[in-house]
């Protein structure tokens, strides 16, 4: 994430803001509460439609614009609040605000919500969480983190910064959940950043997920490298690519790392994985968190995943929540624990306001 860009995507949001500024003028300018209605209505749907789309949906227009469709969002979601306002005072005062007070109100509000977004998107904290079984004869520390999306979201600093704290806390080993890298990451980026993971004083796992091989790359004018050349970056590393394969961590603790589903066929069913002893600890890990029967046929006794960002966007976690049921934080399913975290970034947009960026530090107690 680079100086330019951060210029770029806060000038598209303000001249969308004036553009709709202009819009605006032509219907503020009657006191009719039904008016106010209906803008704040139409202007909140867009703005919600346009961020499910961007996030949520694999469409070519929308990730070849870049910055645009987002910044159109948070225009019209800050100005829609700004109408709302303009009704609440309509109808106590019987007389809607003058343009100038409507206008001032509508940057402050769009102001603040973009500073606040993309600010919270360039700070990561630990998150901790401790899970006990009778299973575990020995006390297990490591991190867990997923959606990194290196070299869109996040400045290499806010990264460096972070990857230093997870060093300081010398984990028994680093998990690696998945999108750790997209379609927006050069060559030059995925290697540099893997020359950085595998230098964490642990030992590092990781799983795929669906941007981390580029299969949308055709999107954006082309897949900045090859699957091969991914997996030799990870590997001459030092790290270990489990693809539905398991690791003895420990006799007490199993780790099985499982291939995304966004790999169709080359997903092993649940009946083909690895024979595993249920005397032992079984962590799963798997980026998708929607694969309810999968999860219950595993059995694991804890699940980590990622993918959904929390949301990333207010109110899209409410909106996933209607299609799926495991979206952000501590769910129980069957006799599985499944923690879905909120990740260390976010996709493409340097934008959060839904959670924080996370990784989480994870304390496995007899």
């Amino acid at each position: 994430m680079t100086t330019f860009r951060y210029i770029l995507w806060f000038a598209l949001t303000i001249a969308f803001f004036v553009l709709l500024q202009l819009a605006d003028r032509f219907y503020r300018r009657k006191n009719a509460v039904w008016i106010y209605i209906t803008a704040f209505v139409l202007k909140m749907l867009l703005a919600v439609g346009l961020a499910f789309c961007s996030m949520a949906l694999s469409i070519p227009l929308i990730w070849k614009t870049g910055y645009l469709s987002m910044a159109i969002s948070i225009a019209l979601f800050s100005d829609a609040w700004t109408d709302l306002f303009a009704l609440i005072f309509r109808l106590i005062r019987k007389k809607a605000p003058g343009g100038k007070c409507m206008m001032v109100i509508s940057l402050c509000l769009t102001i603040a919500y973009l500073t606040y977004g993309t600010v919270n998107m360039q700070i990561i904290r630990p998150k901790e969480h401790t899970y006990t079984s009778e299973k575990l004869t020995h006390e297990y520390t490591f991190v867990f983190l997923s959606d990194l999306h290196y070299g869109s979201a996040q400045s290499e600093q806010t990264v460096d910064n972070a990857l230093a704290e997870i060093a300081e806390l010398k984990p028994d080993f680093v998990l690696l959940g998945g999108d750790i890298t997209d379609e927006n990451t050069t060559a030059e980026e995925m290697q540099s950043l893997y020359r950085k993971l595998g230098a964490l004083p642990a030992p590092v796992y990781f799983i795929y997920g669906n941007h981390d091989r580029q299969g949308k790359g055709d999107y954006i004018g082309g897949a900045k490298y090859t699957p091969e050349e991914l997996t030799a970056a990870i590997e001459s590393n030092g790290i270990t690519i489990l693809q539905d394969k398991t690791v003895q961590i420990g006799d007490d603790l199993t780790l099985l790392g499982r291939e995304d589903i966004s790999a169709g066929d080359s997903r092993c069913k649940v009946s083909a994985l690895p024979p595993i002893s249920r005397d032992s600890f079984l962590l799963t890990v798997d980026h998708n968190p929607f694969l309810e029967e999968d999860i219950l046929e595993t059995g694991a006794d804890l699940q980590l995943s990622g993918h959904s960002h929390a949301g990333q966007f207010f109110p899209l976690q409410f909106i996933y929540l209607l299609g799926e049921k495991y979206v952000y934080g501590d769910y129980q399913v069957g006799n599985t624990n499944l923690y879905v975290s909120s990740g260390i970034t976010g996709w493409y947009y340097p934008f959060r306001t839904v959670a924080h960026c996370n990784y989480e530090v994870v304390h496995l107690v007899p």
